[in-house]
């Protein structure tokens, strides 16, 4: 009989690995939680590209390699109907006293190159990547010179979204009256990024007392630009409709003080959207990279006083126009005929 079983056994155990059974200690793909970290996109000049050394005259590329480190679609987002997604821009700069675009490819028209990359997915946890490659022409640097030293550029400007989603309490119990034990507690709440530059690092629950017999659930956020470039408008200029304001970070048009640090905030809790403290466009401007906002329910949304404590879902989305520059020194040599 026990022999039996262990044959048994082993038929059993050989059937379950061949139909691909997951060890228990491997995380199923639905587990990955794309929405950490701090980063959007990352740019990088690829190696040799362009070269420390060039002649005057010659031919050379100009390269950049993108990857989309963050949660967020640059570029149309097929995944969502309910979220507007545009393109970014990639802008190489350069002396065009010594350096000229000769070609380009199709993703550019001269030095400007549009940009549309999948950030990261339950499907493609590391997210997206591309290159851009330019050809580029050094131009004759004089003739009392042998050598010229020059600084080619690469700028992002694109729009990017920050998702937040968490659980918080509601407890009508202000003063804790209730002696009986509850689903949860009030506390503060911390967090380190929600895989975008732009983090909601805190948030403090408070429950505002209201006249009516209800209480109003109170929510002070915190904000931080954790990336290495700023924040800039995401919403349309209004002089000039066709541009988007975080595209002039990447033009020569010009753009006004307030169009750094301002991004826009909207707020639900169980579904229900919050009225937070921001102008009349819906926006707010951080200060030295960092600030807070206050959310709370609408009045018709208040939480009746006999309501036992309960947890619900809160959920934050911030768009904004994100920019940032690279840079790589070239030296221009003179070819020397004698």
């Amino acid at each position: 009989m026990n022999k039996k079983l262990i044959l048994i056994f082993i038929v059993v155990s050989l059937f379950l690995t061949g139909c691909g059974v997951r060890p228990t200690d491997d995380r199923p793909i639905t587990d990955v939680d794309v929405r950490k970290g701090t980063e959007g996109l990352n740019m990088k000049f690829v190696r040799n590209a362009p070269p420390d050394r060039v002649f005057e005259d010659g031919v050379f590329p100009m390269a950049v390699e993108l990857k989309n480190k963050g949660a967020s679609d640059i570029g149309d987002d097929k995944k969502t109907q309910d979220i507007k997604e545009q393109g970014g821009i990639v802008v190489f700069g350069f002396e065009k006293t010594y350096v000229d675009v000769s070609r380009w490819d199709e993703k550019c028209i001269g030095e400007v190159c549009k940009v549309e990359i999948e950030g990261k997915s339950v499907f493609n946890p590391a997210g997206d990547d591309e290159f851009i490659t330019i050809n580029a022409q050094a131009k004759k640097i004089g003739e009392q010179s042998e050598t010229h030293r020059s600084t080619i550029l690469a700028t992002a400007c694109y729009p990017y979204k920050t998702v937040f989603g968490s659980s918080v309490c509601i407890d009508t119990d202000i003063y804790g009256i209730v002696k009986r034990q509850k689903a949860c507690s009030v506390q503060d709440l911390v967090f380190d990024g929600q895989g975008a530059p732009v983090a909601v690092t805190k948030i403090e629950t408070r429950m505002l007392p209201q006249d009516n017999d209800k209480v109003k659930p109170h929510f002070i956020i915190y904000i931080e630009n954790k990336g290495n470039g700023e924040v800039v408008n995401p919403e349309k200029d209004k002089e000039d409709p066709s541009i988007y304001i975080y595209e002039k970070a990447c033009t020569s048009k010009s753009l006004d003080y307030k169009d750094f640090n301002t991004l826009k905030i909207s707020a639900w809790l169980s579904g229900e959207e919050l009225d937070c403290s921001v102008d009349k466009d819906g926006m707010i401007r951080l200060r030295e990279k960092e600030d807070m906002i206050r959310c709370e329910s609408k009045d018709e949304d208040d939480i009746p006083k006999n309501r036992d404590a309960y947890t619900s879902p809160l959920k934050i989305e911030l768009d904004y126009g994100y920019t940032f520059t690279i840079s790589k020194n070239i030296i221009i040599e003179k070819i020397l005929t004698h």
